[in-house]
């Protein structure tokens, strides 16, 4: 009679051969998954390269370096250029455009692009009698500013015109009051820088803002001064 215990141990033997043998059939089928053998895709080595290939490329060509001859060229041109920059200046320029430019920066703020200013606050500069008449008074006007009450075509204003004297210099003057004085309907002769700097060191001592009764009798005692002829060949300047 065979032993219990021993059929119980054969059985146990058989069941296990027959795991095995499952999971050697399931390692043949599936390999288990790995790490760290795998190859790097070759797109990912190309990518990379590229980007190392265009940083070196960048940093080399406009990084610059530390030798002190890296920037003699762009100063030689900076010479250069400053050079041509005086080259322009020195060429002539047209008053009427250049007092534009300068209206347009420092004064149409109150007297309006339109040159007819703001009824009640700020006068016209269009048929303005101020701006046409005797060329001292009006050059005196931006050198030291107006207050106090004054009649502009027959209204009344009474505000405060700021003194230019520290802002713009002869030329600017001479430029901005040819503008204004030639913009049509107003006719009048250009204004030179020559009779601003005359006026401005006759004026220098003087601190306060021109009152309208101060001009009018410098206007009374004063002959006026010959007429400068028009700027360039528009002697009419349109709004």
């Amino acid at each position: 009679m065979t032993d219990p215990t021993s059929r119980e141990r054969a059985a146990f033997d058989d069941a296990e051969s027959d795991v095995e043998q499952i999971h050697r059939q399931i390692v043949r089928e599936l390999a288990d998954p790995g790490e760290g053998y795998e190859r790097v895709p070759w797109f990912l080595w190309v990518t990379v390269a590229t980007m190392v290939f265009w940083a070196g490329w960048y940093i080399g060509r406009r990084g610059g370096s530390f030798d002190t001859e890296t920037h003699v060229e762009y100063a030689q041109v900076g010479l250069t250029a400053g050079a041509a920059g005086d080259t322009t200046a020195s060429a002539p320029v047209d008053p009427i455009a250049e007092g534009k430019r300068i209206f347009g920066a420092n004064c149409s703020a109150c007297h309006q692009s339109t040159g007819l200013g703001v009824a009640g606050a700020f006068p016209p500069i269009v048929g303005s009698e101020w701006v046409v008449g005797p060329e001292q008074t009006v050059v005196r006007i931006l050198l030291n500013g107006l207050g106090g009450a004054v009649r502009v075509k027959g209204a009344m204003y009474n505000g405060a015109m700021p003194a230019w004297k520290e802002s713009l210099d002869d030329a600017d003057i001479a430029h901005v009051l040819t503008y204004i004085r030639q913009w049509s309907p107003n006719a009048a002769p250009a204004v030179s820088a020559a009779t601003v700097a005359t006026l401005r060191k006759a004026t220098e001592s003087r601190s306060g803002p021109w009152t309208e009764a101060e001009l009018k009798a410098l206007e009374t005692a004063t002959p006026a001064a010959p007429a400068t002829p028009a700027a360039g060949p528009a002697a009419e300047v349109k709004k």
